[in-house]
């Protein structure tokens, strides 16, 4: 039977691609497009696909291929600097928002073990959609965004805690099995560390060799974790996040991350496609208040838990902000819990559907959640609060920074100093020019602050940042950022407040390039063409003969 199969994965694929364009011409998210994709051809459409089982089967590949390239590039040295905030963060705010669940629960009318679904479907939020923005926009190694991993793999152990506990609901408070759950997930995790220290270190140099059977060695790698998760009574999915974490520590991480990329993708279209097809407006209506409570607690309330926690631990109101706002969603692992509990009979179909349908409005509002963040700043920036201000006051962010002490003039500002930045920071620095860089990496903004650099962490587009770094009185603005349109706004705004001001900046394409030439740049660099040694000598030019 086959053949049904590839025909429904050939339909979802067409109709995402047919979407995916509309998508692009209308600056809508690629999500919107694959999960309405599944609502078109799903029973709630056109009832094209009613093989739902294997595709959702099929589905859960995406989940295991992003946790994996999430593992393969989560590097824990970096990640313990915010371990400790991230577990204190996250634990309040995963028994607060379970809490909340199961009383919301109790006031509907409902039983115990459905008051647990629904406490979990508050505290859960989405590993997948959130590292996927992350990924799209570069932010894995940023400070909200290591705090969100953080936050996520707390959550992500507690729902492989949870699963196996609500598959035997009468073993809840068995210190017995409470044992062996722990026990399983510590034999997991040290097939990883074995592999880790033992194996890989001497299969991994020689399958790098041959590009194939690195990639097969990573797949297969994944799978055995996979199949080793199964066994044990574990999701897939934290298989699949464990077999990343084993291979993170690696040189070839990158590049095995790379190689997955587009698996990853194509399962990932199957999986929020098989999401739509489970979108159940005729259970929605029929709990509609219900779905309202929940869905407002999950977006709205969540997100203002989690930016007030961080707020109060002293990280201020953009990167708190930016976590609460990045947070707002229920978790793919409702749909691997609540599939479960269908299974064992816990749960009704109806039921059922009535949670998938959280999940999938939920993660489809999340990429407009991402895209506003700022605009929500802003507005919310507005109302001082001078009664909190000292408890509410980014401390923890200006540890990092070694921000000037006095008012500087005709100086140099860097936006972006990880790689092609890096070489730019040691010419300046050599030559004793008056340098202020902004970053958002925090262990490049504690390495820069530490070798005595005037740093600022945060984003370029950050109007309070570009008053802090005093853009209206430099004499050279260099910006490394790949992203076009916030290379754009931080040139119009330095045009705007100094026009005498010489701007270079890098592109990715020649159509990016001739966006920043539009906005104002006077010399744009495309990295593939030119090298950082160049750039370096471009720098040197505009020092010597004062002209770009």
């Amino acid at each position: 039977m086959p053949l049904p199969i590839l025909f429904d994965l050939g339909l979802i694929i067409f109709i995402s691609a047919i979407l995916a364009y509309f998508a692009k011409m209308l600056r809508q998210p690629l999500i919107v497009a694959y999960v309405l994709a599944g609502v078109i051809v799903g029973p709630v459409g056109l009832g094209l696909i009613t093989n739902t089982e294997e595709i959702a089967l099929l589905s859960e590949l995406g989940i295991v291929f992003l946790l994996f390239s999430v593992g393969l590039e989560i590097d824990f040295r970096r990640l313990r600097h915010v371990g400790f905030v991230a577990f204190m963060g996250g634990t309040i705010q995963v028994v607060l928002t379970f809490l909340l669940g199961f009383a919301v629960a109790m006031l509907f009318g409902m039983t115990n073990i459905l008051g647990i679904y629904i406490g979990l479907l508050l505290a859960l939020s989405s590993t997948m959609i959130v590292a996927k923005i992350l990924a799209d926009r570069d932010e894995l190694n940023t400070l909200h965004g290591r705090i969100m991993l953080g936050i996520l793999l707390l959550q992500d152990i507690v729902a492989v805690i949870a699963l196996p506990f609500l598959r035997n609901i009468d073993s809840l408070f068995s210190l017995e099995f409470a044992g062996s759950i722990v026990l399983r997930g510590l034999g997991l995790f040290a097939i990883a560390i074995l592999l880790n220290r033992f194996f890989f270190p001497r299969i991994l140099d020689y399958a790098a060799e041959k590009h194939e059977v690195l990639f097969l060695t990573a797949i297969a790698n994944c799978f055995f974790f996979i199949g080793a998760s199964y066994i044990l009574g574990f999701s897939i999915a934290i298989g699949g996040f464990i077999a990343g974490l084993s291979m993170a520590n690696f040189p070839y991480n990158i590049e095995i991350a790379g190689e997955v990329h587009s698996l990853r993708d194509f399962f990932s279209i199957v999986f929020f496609s098989s999401l739509g097809m489970q979108l159940n407006f005729w259970v929605i209506q029929g709990m509609f208040p219900l779905f309202i409570t929940l869905l407002l607690l999950v977006m709205l309330l969540k997100p203002v838990i989690l930016t007030v926690i961080y707020l109060f631990l002293g990280y201020g109101g953009r990167t708190s902000g930016y976590v609460g706002l990045g947070m707002g969603q229920a978790s793919e692992f409702m749909f691997i819990i609540a599939a479960e509990m269908f299974l064992i009979g816990s749960i009704t179909h109806d039921f059922y559907s009535f949670l998938i349908s959280i999940v999938v409005v939920s993660i489809v509002i999340t990429p407009y959640f991402a895209r506003g963040r700022g605009v929500f700043y802003e507005f919310f920036s507005r109302f001082r609060l001078p009664k909190i201000h000292h408890f509410i006051h980014p401390k923890s962010i200006h540890v990092l920074e070694n921000p000037p002490d006095k008012i500087l003039e005709d100086h140099i500002i860097l936006f972006g100093a990880h790689r092609m930045g890096e070489k730019i920071v040691q010419y300046l620095k050599d030559r004793g020019e008056k340098l202020v860089v902004v970053e958002r990496d925090p262990e490049i903004v504690k390495s820069l602050s530490r070798k005595g650099i005037h740093v600022r962490y945060g984003d370029a587009e950050n109007e309070e940042i570009l008053k802090k770094i005093f853009l209206a009185r430099a004499k050279l603005l260099i910006l490394t950022i790949p992203y076009a349109d916030v290379a754009s706004f931080v040139i119009r705004k330095a045009k705007r407040s100094h026009p005498q001001v010489r701007i270079l900046a890098r592109a990715h394409t020649e159509v990016d390039a001739e966006r920043l030439y539009k906005a104002g740049a006077d010399i744009v660099i495309i990295p593939e063409f030119v090298s950082a040694e160049k750039i370096v000598k471009k720098i040197e030019h505009f020092l010597r003969e004062k002209k770009l």
